[in-house]
C-alpha cells in the first residue's frame, strides 16, 4: 500500500511538471502565444498584399484583352499618353 501511494505521489509530481513547462511553452514569446499573434497579423498583411495584387492583377488583365481586341481604344490610349494626333486633327497648346 505504501508503494502505491509514493508511485500516485510520483505521478502527481511528473503531471504538474508536465503542466507547468506547458504553461511555461504556451507563453513563451519564441514559441508561444505572442509569436502564434505576431504570425497571425504577418499572415494578414501578406494576405492584403495579395488582395490587393489580385485585384491590379485582373484590371492589367482586363486590360489586355481589351487592347488586343478594340483598335480605337488603342487609338484613344496613343494618343492620351503620347498626344499624338490623327491626320485631320489640330492641336491647341495653352499656357
Amino acid at each position: 500500500m505504501n508503494l502505491f501511494k509514493s508511485k500516485k505521489k510520483f505521478s502527481f509530481f511528473i503531471l504538474f511538471m508536465v503542466n507547468i513547462f506547458l504553461l511555461y511553452k504556451i507563453f513563451d514569446e519564441k514559441s508561444g502565444l505572442p509569436a502564434y499573434q505576431e504570425l497571425q497579423e504577418k499572415i494578414e498583411a501578406v494576405q492584403v498584399k495579395i488582395d490587393e495584387m489580385d485585384m491590379r492583377n485582373r484590371q492589367v488583365s482586363s486590360e489586355i484583352r481589351v487592347l488586343k481586341k478594340d483598335d480605337r481604344y488603342i487609338e484613344r490610349l496613343v494618343k492620351r499618353e503620347l498626344f499624338y494626333l490623327s491626320d485631320n486633327e489640330l492641336m491647341y497648346i495653352m499656357k
